[in-house]
This record gives C-alpha cells, sequence and structure tokens, in this order.
C-alpha cells in the first residue's frame, strides 16, 4: 500500500479476512480530512498527528512533493483526550513541518494556530509534557519572535532536560530539522524549497542565523545532513564542512545520513551512497558530526577517555580491514587526537588557529521579489 490508506483500508482488510484475492498493490490518494478517523487506542510515545504532506518539493523526498494539510484542532484534541485515557502524559505532536500547520499562503506560518493547538493540548488534563517532531529552519529566521511566542509549551513542558539551557529546569525543545548539506549548488539543485522565501544561495545564512534563534530560545535541534548526494564533488563536502565547522558550538545533535533513493520521489532511479565508497571528507563530516554529539551530550570525563582509548583499537583491529585507511584521521577526531597531529591530515582545523569560512549574520533579508504584504492567515 502506497500513500495515504484511510479510503482503501478497511475493504482490503475485510476481503483478506474473507479470503478473497487481494491486489499485489496498490496506490491510496489523500483523502478529504473527514475520512481520517479519530484513534481508538493509546498509540506508541503519545504520537498524534496535526498535518500532512509538506509541498516544499524536496526531490530526495515523497512527503514533500504532497501538498501540505492541517487536521482541525478538534480531531486533533480528541486523540489527545484518547492517548491520556488510557494512561499517556506525554504527547508528541507529529507532523512533516510544524510551521506549516494551518498555513497561510506560500508557506505562511499561523503563529497564532500553532499557539492555539499548543495551548489547547498543554491544557488537557492528564498531559504532563508536549513534544515535537519536524520543521523547517527558515520560518524561524523569517520570524524570530516566533519561536519565543511557542516556547511557554515547547520548552516548557518538554520532557527534555540539559544543563545547557537557561531555562529555570533546564528543559530544552527538540525539533528534527533537515539541513542536508552545505553545498549551496547541492542545495539549489534539489531542495531549494526549505529555504523558501528566502533565496538558495542564502542558504548557509539561513541556517546559522535560525541555529542561533533557537538555541537563544533552549531550542536544540536534531539536525540531519545527507553524505553522497547524487553528483556530490569534493567542493560540495568541503562547502558542508565549513558549515558544519561554523556550527561546532551550536546546541544540537547532529545526524549525518547517507543519500538512499526512495520510492515515488524524483531521484528514485539514482545510486545510493555506500559506507565502503565513502571519501576522505566525507568520513571527517561523519566523525566530526559525532565528535560534536558526544561533546555536547556526554557529562562524564571519565566515559570520555575510556571512549577515546577504545577508538584506535577499533581502527587498528577491524575498522581499518572493513572501510580502509581513509578513515582513519577522522576517527581519530572523534576519538580527541591532538589538532597538532591531525590537521596536517584532515580539512578542518579544530586548533583555533583557522576562523570559521560561514558565519552567521545580523540578519537575513528577504529577497525584495518575494517580500509580500500580510496576508489573511487561516484560522486566525
Amino acid at each position: 500500500m502506497d500513500g495515504e490508506a484511510e479510503d482503501l483500508v478497511l475493504p482490503l482488510f475485510s476481503a483478506a479476512v474473507a479470503g478473497q484475492d487481494l491486489p499485489r498493490k496498490m496506490e491510496g490518494h489523500s483523502p478529504p480530512l473527514e475520512s481520517i478517523p479519530p484513534i481508538r487506542h493509546r498509540s506508541t510515545l503519545g504520537v498524534v498527528e496535526i498535518t500532512r504532506g509538506c509541498g516544499r518539493g524536496c526531490q530526495f523526498c515523497s512527503v514533500a512533493l504532497r501538498r501540505g494539510k492541517s487536521l482541525p484542532l478538534s480531531h486533533i484534541l480528541e486523540n489527545v483526550r484518547t492517548q491520556v485515557a488510557e494512561g499517556a502524559d506525554t504527547i508528541l505532536l507529529t507532523t512533516e513541518d510544524l510551521f506549516l500547520y494551518q498555513q497561510g499562503p506560500h508557506f505562511q506560518t499561523n503563529v497564532p494556530a500553532i499557539e492555539r493547538l499548543f495551548d489547547s493540548v498543554a491544557a488537557v488534563n492528564g498531559v504532563r509534557y508536549v513534544g515535537l517532531t519536524h520543521g523547517t529552519i527558515a520560518p524561524a529566521v523569517l520570524d524570530p519572535g516566533m519561536i519565543e511566542e511557542l516556547s511557554p509549551v515547547a520548552v516548557g513542558i518538554s520532557v527534555n532536560q540539559h544543563e545547557a539551557s537557561t531555562h529555570p529546569e533546564h528543559r530544552y525543545a527538540v525539533m528534527f530539522v533537515g539541513l542536508e548539506t552545505g553545498s549551496v549548488r547541492l542545495f539549489k539543485q534539489f531542495m531549494k524549497g526549505k529555504a523558501y522565501p528566502f533565496r538558495p544561495e542564502q542558504w548557509p545564512d539561513v541556517v546559522l542565523k535560525g541555529m542561533e534563534i533557537l538555541n537563544r530560545r533552549n531550542w536544540f535541534p536534531m539536525c540531519t545532513f545527507i553524505l553522497g548526494l547524487p553528483g556530490e564533488t569534493p567542493q560540495d563536502t568541503r562547502e558542508s564542512l565549513d558549515l558544519l565547522f561554523a556550527l561546532k558550538d551550536a546546541k544540537s545533535c547532529v545526524i549525518p545520513t547517507l543519500f538512499v533513493p526512495l520510492e515515488d520521489t524524483r531521484l528514485e532511479s539514482r545510486k545510493s551512497a555506500r559506507v565502503a565508497e565513502l571519501t576522505d571528507l566525507q568520513w571527517e563530516f561523519f566523525f566530526t558530526c559525532w565528535r560534536y554529539n558526544l561533546d555536547f551530550f556526554r557529562n562524564s570525563r571519565s566515559v570520555q577517555w575510556r571512549f577515546n582509548l577504545r577508538v584506535p583499537i577499533y581502527y587498528y583491529l577491524l575498522g581499518r580491514r572493513l572501510f580502509g585507511s581513509v578513515m582513519k584521521y577522522p576517527l581519530l577526531r572523534l576519538a580527541h587526537f591532538p589538532e597538532w597531529f591531525l590537521r596536517r591530515k584532515l580539512y578542518l582545523d579544530f586548533s583555533g588557529r583557522t576562523a570559521p569560512r560561514c558565519v552567521a549574520p545580523e540578519q537575513v533579508a528577504v529577497p525584495e521579489h518575494r517580500q509580500r504584504p500580510e496576508l489573511p492567515i487561516l484560522g486566525a
């Protein structure tokens, strides 16, 4: 079953129970909102769906090719009450992009509607925590005040805590944000809708300014990057490394992923990236991400030293046999080997002698031809 299933799934299961022949494959289409039934019982992690689709057009994602739509608030709250009635105290608001909930024209964020959603869910008796799934970073740059307005719920009743948070209880909001690449060329080719209303050429500025805005309000995002996008060159990887280096002190988790050609996407016929074929620069990106993550989330110095000592043992006993010597120096950076030893072999220099090539600007200007007058907001 490909696509959304509400219109087809009940007849399909009825036919299966009756022993009838079933089609090998069925294609589901977006049903009317009133055809989406409420949940009957508590779901894993307290998941409550608030939107479907996206429409930003990223070529590696099938959901991005479907127009976004929002479930009615009454439907969402009914599902929240069902969760709470069976013991859930945490609600995870599930969406492809939080900032498209009840969106206006041209991906315009409907801040009053999101605030109303947050406040209504938090007000349900029995809800202690609210979590988020996905969002884009451009809306935070376009309207920084929005993050402050949403933080009382997103941060204030988040289940997550970290000593780097300035919240009185050290709480922070988590949201998956797809950064994907620091290469303007690849960004423009495969995912330029992520930056709208900014230009693709502004993407590094949007990322750095957006991270600054989110971190200031104790939003610590989970950021994904894609290694091995079709046609990626060493220069593209260097540009991603430059952006990653500029994010060195950000409060976030950076997740490197390998390109996989998914069905029903514009890149489904392209070759997938393989671990065994990663270049030295791609390995450096991969292990630099995990160096950041371990440094930010690991609290015990004794655990850190034990880990660091085991990394070279892994390399010499197994790593080089599986992946070759190309991973050696990137892996040693993960183990905090001294920079005087590493900087001759790696692209990035963590010794402090080299300034980042990318810097967060004071502001990111929206191009004049993309500026628009205030438009009516849906559901405001």
